[in-house]
């Protein structure tokens, strides 16, 4: 089925790539020529493991093929899915909708003939019905564009693992246009209905909600392991044997009881914010309440890190040198939105820190966006004249890396901020290393 992907960033690309795999012709669409030639060359425009190996095989194959015009795309085919991003506004709690708004009416304008188009971009609860009637209304007299809603519950890190073996699949559309809708996408998404799974068909708010309330579930559950931490230290107990016993509950399950500096990404903190602004605007001011408290719980972690370093240097951060250890959001994405780990290199840059960044991934990005932080090419390089090194992501070069090896740095105490390092073992090479917020309670050190 030809089939169209508009967006060509994290959501967009792993979707295309992941159509292609199910056997589709399919055309991407984006406005950015750098992105576009990357993509034409067969190599993913962003650091995303996996992706390029699609990327590569399919445009090979002639299964992809990419343009910046929306003449071209409405021509192609009658299912458009679409990916642009909608990140927050600028000093507010709500989505920016503008390229989504601006996408619908660039290719409703051009169709002529009916179609159907599908979002995967996450938008705010109720935006799905307002979104289907600007396309309607935007379309050529006589001509039908029929939309759906289907948010995507990709993660990045496992972009091609999770798009290509979805634990779900959740249509949004109206009575009227319902049984077309699904109809098509019945056609597009047949490799993963036929392998079992399930397509959940609903109206629009429905829809928007389950990726609200999804994102909002998992940050709170991240967000309660770390008060969990929190009471460890102070009571004096073992997070690590307490989340592992909470973990192994079925009913719980381990993923993200990981106490540590919190969540971050282009998500997260973005869905949480707008579910809140929704439920506020509804009157649910208790649901509100309970979000806007996750997320700032969330925010405290990266402050209580910028704290405990300011805490371990003898006089403060002003006029110290500090070594930071990762700048990704998390391990294997080359992706510093809204970033704990940079949210904490620039705190402390702010408050008078002479600030040493290491990233295996992001580095370059990082020296453009942000020049008052010196970033360095090694691990051990950023140690040289730091009074502390605060490892703030989590990537396996760190965990491997032996303590002892770090002869030259000036520095030997190390907070873990992600509690991913072995501290018996920088321990035992002579260095005082200290769980985040440690220092808040004299309690003996945890294994």
């Amino acid at each position: 089925m030809k089939v169209i992907v508009i967006g060509m960033g994290r959501l967009g690309v792993p979707y295309l790539a992941a159509l292609a795999e199910l056997g589709h012709d399919v055309l991407g669409v984006d406005i950015n020529p750098e992105t576009l030639e990357e993509l034409r060359a067969g190599r993913c425009p962003f650091d995303e493991p996996g992706v390029t190996d699609y990327i590569a095989k399919h445009t090979a194959a002639g299964r992809l093929r990419f343009t910046d015009s929306y003449d071209e795309a409405a021509a192609h085919g009658e299912a458009f899915f679409l990916a642009v991003s909608t990140p927050q506004r600028e000093g507010a709690m709500s989505m920016d909708l503008s390229a989504v708004e601006d996408a619908i009416i660039s290719i409703a304008r051009r169709l002529s003939r009916d179609a159907v188009l599908i979002g995967k971009s996450t938008v705010p609860v109720g935006a799905g019905a307002r979104l289907a009637a600007l396309a309607a209304a935007e379309a050529p007299e006589g001509v039908r564009l029929r939309v759906g809603w289907s948010p995507d519950f990709l993660r990045e890190a496992l972009s091609m693992e999770t798009t290509l073996h979805p634990a779900r699949l959740v249509l949004g559309s109206s009575d009227a246009d319902r049984a077309v809708v699904e109809g098509v996408v019945r056609r597009v998404w047949g490799g993963w209905l036929e392998a079992g799974v399930e397509l959940l068909s609903t109206d629009f708010v429905t829809a928007d909600l389950t990726k609200a309330a999804s994102n909002a579930f998992l940050s709170t559950k991240m967000s309660f392991a770390n008060l969990v931490d929190d009471v460890c230290q102070a009571a004096g107990a073992d997070f690590g044997i307490v989340s592992r016993a909470m973990a192994l509950d079925p009913r719980i399950g381990s993923f993200g009881l990981t106490a540590g500096l919190g969540w971050g990404g282009s998500c997260l903190g973005k869905d949480i914010r707008a579910f809140a602004e929704r439920a506020a605007d509804l009157g649910e001011s208790s649901a509100a309440e309970f979000l806007s408290t996750v997320d700032a719980t969330n925010t405290r972690r990266r402050m209580l890190a910028v704290e405990h370093a300011a805490v371990v240097l003898p006089g403060g951060l002003d006029g110290a040198v500090v070594a930071v250890w990762g700048a990704s959001f998390k391990p294997f994405v080359g992706d510093i939105s809204d970033s704990p780990a940079l949210d904490v290199a620039l705190r402390m840059r702010r408050a008078g820190a002479d600030v040493r960044v290491h990233d295996p991934s992001v580095n370059d990005l990082v020296r453009r966006r942000h020049p008052d932080l010196t970033v360095v090419d090694a691990p051990a390089e950023a140690l040289l004249g730091a009074g502390v090194l605060v490892v703030a992501t989590d990537w396996p070069r760190y965990t491997a890396l032996d303590p002892t090896s770090l002869v030259d740095s000036t520095t030997r105490t190390v907070i873990d901020a992600r509690r991913c390092l072995d501290p018996n073992r920088w321990r035992a090479a002579g260095w005082d290393h200290q769980r985040l917020g440690a220092f808040r309670h004299h309690t003996a050190p945890e294994a």
